[in-house]
């Protein structure tokens, strides 16, 4: 009994579960479009293990990193300019002409103090009948000359013929040579009006007042010139003026500090002292801009006018602690990151991006990459740099 009433239950179950659907599949996952395989950070590629001889024949030393702080310095990128008041513009002293160069006057060339550089002849004025006047200062003269020749030879015949006296004789050449000598002057007075009529009959030597640099000359050999005309002008770069626009809302901010450093515009180089000058104020309304003007000494002209130099101009705030390691444990990559090298003992190093906040001196101060109390690599870091990368091999 308890069999026939199991069966038909038991193939209700069997038809129900012949009638219904099938699993679904489960759905496949969705590729991604970049896959990143053998994943490993930056710091784990930039590792090195040195021996003990090799890290004593690179010269390894290590520093720990410190806390600083420092003032805030902003730099400003400026022009080198001249010094108003040291550019001279020498001007003919009268009209005249140009002559007797002493030299080839090339500008650029270096001139020094009461340096010759050529001769002026100054022109007179014209006068009427200039050539009747002289003409007739000649015949006068031609004839005081030839009587005073006459006069001479009798005065010397009567002494021989101990008629006369010594003191006739000196008498009568003393008028000769003055008739003489009028005669010479009249003629070329008169050859001197034949060729140059307006010239003068002296010269003046024209010298440049202070020594400095040829930077134009406005005349040549043979030139009239009129009198009050530019001859050349000389300029003294010996002191130069760096001129740095600030921005007009951010002037308070400056402490004013009467020398700052300069440098050029890549921040290499050799660094001048910059000391704030005084100068008529200057603005650009446009950039809104204000100037501030720095005296630089340039005795060897190395700075230029119109020279891009940046200033390093100190503010009035101080920048908050950071992390502090020397100048020379930076590296610099081909693009442009920094890097520093860790120590981790047994003479393991390790490579670390670093982000500098600002450089006071011999110190640079870090944003990011480091912290007080690390060891990083003060001397060798770039053999560290050049041995990672295989350089010489």
């Amino acid at each position: 009994m308890k069999m026939i009433t199991f069966a038909p239950v038991a193939l209700a179950v069997l038809a129900l579960s012949g009638c219904s659907p099938a699993a679904k599949p489960p759905a496949p996952k969705p590729e991604t479009p970049a896959k990143v395989e053998n994943r490993v950070t930056e710091s784990d590629l930039t590792r090195i293990v040195l021996s003990r001889q090799a890290e004593q024949r690179l010269g390894i030393e290590t520093v720990a990193v410190a806390e600083s702080s420092a003032i805030k310095q902003v730099t400003i990128i400026g022009d080198i300019q001249a010094i108003p008041g040291r550019s001279i513009i020498v001007s003919a002293p009268a009209s005249g002409v140009v002559s007797r160069f002493r030299q080839s006057l090339t500008p650029g060339m270096t001139l020094h103090a009461g340096q010759e550089l050529f001769h002026l002849t100054p022109m007179v004025a014209a006068q009427r009948d200039l050539r009747l006047t002289f003409e007739a200062d000649l015949q006068s003269a031609k004839a005081r000359f030839d009587n005073a020749t006459r006069q001479a030879s009798r005065a010397r015949q009567l002494l021989r013929d101990m008629a006369g006296s010594q003191r006739n004789v000196d008498t009568a050449e003393q008028e000769f040579a003055q008739a003489k000598a009028a005669f010479e002057a009249a003629t070329q007075r008169m050859k001197r009006l034949e060729t140059n009529p307006l010239d003068a009959d002296v010269d003046m030597a024209v010298t440049t007042p202070v020594g400095g640099i040829l930077r134009q000359v406005q005349v040549a050999q043979g030139q009239t010139v009129n009198a009050g005309a530019p001859l050349f002008e000389v300029v003294d770069y010996s002191k130069v003026w760096l001129r740095v626009p600030v921005y007009a809302a951010d002037l308070k901010n400056f402490n004013g500090l009467d020398v700052i450093r300069i440098r050029d515009v890549d921040g290499q180089g050799e660094s001048f002292a910059g000391r704030r000058a005084i100068a008529p104020p200057t603005a650009d309304p446009v950039a809104v801009t204000s100037d501030i003007y720095y005296e630089i000494e340039n005795r060897d002209n190395r700075l230029r006018p119109g020279q891009r130099m940046s200033a390093e101009l100190p503010t009035r705030s101080q920048t908050s602690s950071a992390a502090a390691v020397p100048t020379s444990a930076i590296l610099y990559d081909v693009h442009g990151g920094t890097w520093v090298y860790e120590s981790e003992g047994k003479s393991s190093y390790r490579r670390r991006r670093v982000e500098i906040l600002h450089t006071n001196g011999n110190l640079v101060l870090l944003a990011r990459g480091v912290s007080a109390g690390m060891l990083v690599v003060s001397q060798g870091a770039a053999e560290l740099f050049g041995t990672e990368f295989g350089a010489g091999h």
